[in-house]
């Protein structure tokens, strides 16, 4: 008969489509509202969120969790959303329009948006995809930010057409359904208007089959949910705007994993396994950490007798006691206190597994596309040759994000402004030539220690250049600022003339 080891079940579990012993797939329930060709994304981006939150259901029922996945999203945003990002509007000419922008700046101040800004970054990078939308209350625009578990879109020509919000209504009248409440926002005519459009409806799944239900035949406590909504089933209300109020923010500007799909990838799409494997490895490292303390071999002499909840005779022995007395008589003849009591202390090999996770969260954090320097955990020797590779990884996927994030946001910036000044004053035009601008503060921030060490162990190898240090010092300075740092320093330190690269027998004779 075969033996699988803990971590080879969990890997199966994860992988197994129907499961023994009354377990159940890891799995979404809300998975059979998204349309059918979207499903199998939809179940990998609910497990990557969940490792992002650091708990996934069945393997942490078991597992201690170590967050890595966490880590890996909070400081993957941390990156982009640490600093307020600089928001202005500007005219047809580029010029600052400074009402307008401080408009929107209370605006967004009042919306809590360096909070909206953190949280759309980090469930992207989590889920793979997000979703902003703008609802507007008491005839004022809020704005809303939504993980790919809480709704799904419909494309067509790679754009979504239409957003599906859902909400799960808890309900204690009916234990065989799961009830949702689903906002579909489109762009419809109604009469002489185009625009966006939102309607409300209710949906239940039983058994994995997905009905509309009408609001008279909901449980009560469902019923008592949507009218404390305010909203109307079935009815279409206009957003007040010609676009649908609802913005995808793709983490990834393609999906290697579902080439076919418009919707980005996770950080973590490609790390499950290796996220699985780290936990795993924690959880030895803790256990050892258990079975390798001190114990306790004792005679029986110093066991003390009491009755047991069954009157049965039970004995015990304290080892936090500082004296111990011997009950059955004095010591024997030749004997010590010690042929009575031993401690015993197994070997813990702290060392061995520190290395290994280590190494399994390097693999983590490089998967996941980061130096794994930003996480602190670069301790290993590189080359000159990787140190560009290395110091760049964090940047270029940081820089990536921030491309695809600005485009959504000053769309969506757009429309919040437009209701902003149609909603709050109807005297002022809104002008269509106007442009909003989002601008990111740079990313990253020079570790200077590490950057000494770094440089210190190159100048000890004698592995880089004087050119190279000062790419590595100054990464957006120009070739020419670069050629003329050069020269300060070789001057400044008396080094001698600037070498020809070309050169190869000295500074007169050039290459070939």
């Amino acid at each position: 008969m075969g033996v699988w080891s803990r971590l080879t079940r969990f890997i199966r579990l994860k992988f197994a489509t129907k499961k023994q012993g009354g377990d159940t797939d890891l799995k979404p329930e809300y998975l059979p509202l998204i349309p059918k060709y979207q499903q199998e994304y939809a179940e990998e981006a609910w497990l990557s969120l969940a490792w992002a939150r650091g708990y996934v259901p069945k393997i942490h029922d078991d597992l201690m969790t170590t967050g890595t996945g966490n880590d890996i999203v909070t400081v993957g945003a941390e990156y982009i959303a640490g600093k307020s990002p600089e928001i202005r509007v500007t005219s047809n000419t580029g010029e600052l329009d400074s009402e307008k922008t401080k408009i929107l700046e209370e605006a967004l101040r009042i919306n809590k948006f360096d909070q909206l800004n953190v949280k759309a970054v980090e469930l992207s990078g989590a889920g793979g995809a997000a979703a902003l939308k703008i609802d507007v209350y008491e005839g004022k625009p809020y704005i809303r930010v939504l993980g790919v578990n809480q709704f799904w879109a419909d494309f067509k020509n790679g754009e979504p057409v239409r957003f599906n919000f859902f909400e799960k209504v808890i309900t204690e009248k009916d234990n065989l359904s799961s009830y949702y409440l689903v906002e579909s926002r489109e762009v419809l005519t109604e009469g002489k208007i185009t625009g966006g459009f939102s309607t409300f409806s209710l949906k239940s799944i039983t058994n994995n089959d997905v009905k509309d239900i009408p609001f008279e035949k909901a449980p009560s406590d469902v019923q008592k949910f949507v009218n404390s909504c305010e909203i109307e089933l079935g009815k279409t209300l206009a957003i007040g705007l010609e676009s649908i109020g609802a913005y995808l923010l793709n983490n990834t500007p393609s999906n290697t994993r579902f080439p076919f799909l418009d919707l980005g990838e996770s950080d973590l799409a490609q790390c499950h396994d290796l996220l699985l494997s780290h936990d795993y490895t924690f959880n030895m490292y803790m256990r050892e950490l258990e079975k390798t303390k001190t114990k306790v071999a004792a005679s029986n002499r110093l066991f003390r007798k009491a009755k047991g909840l069954d009157g049965k005779d039970e004995f015990y022995f304290n080892p936090d006691e500082d004296y111990y007395t011997l009950f059955k008589g004095s010591l024997d003849s030749g004997s010590k206190v010690s042929d009575l009591m031993q401690f015993l202390q197994g070997e813990f090999r702290d060392s061995s597994y520190r290395e290994t996770m280590e190494y399994l969260a390097q693999k983590v954090v490089s998967k996941a596309g980061y130096n794994p320097n930003t996480f602190n955990l670069g301790n290993r020797d590189v080359k000159a040759t990787e140190i560009w590779s290395l110091q760049d990884a964090t940047v270029r996927k940081i820089e990536k994000k921030k491309r695809l994030i600005q485009n959504v946001y000053e769309k969506m910036l757009w429309d919040f402004l437009e209701l902003l000044i149609n909603n709050e004053n109807k005297k002022r035009t809104f002008d269509d030539n106007s442009r909003v601008v989002i601008e990111f503060p740079d990313p990253m921030t020079i570790n200077l220690n590490e950057l000494s060490s770094t440089l210190n162990n190159m100048n000890s190898a004698l592995a880089m250049s004087v050119e190279e240090k000062v790419k590595l010092i100054h990464p957006k300075w120009e070739y020419e600022q670069i050629k003329e740092e050069v020269k300060r320093i070789y001057l400044e330190n008396a080094i001698g003339e600037v070498p020809d690269p070309e050169a190869i027998g000295g500074m007169e004779t050039k290459g070939g």
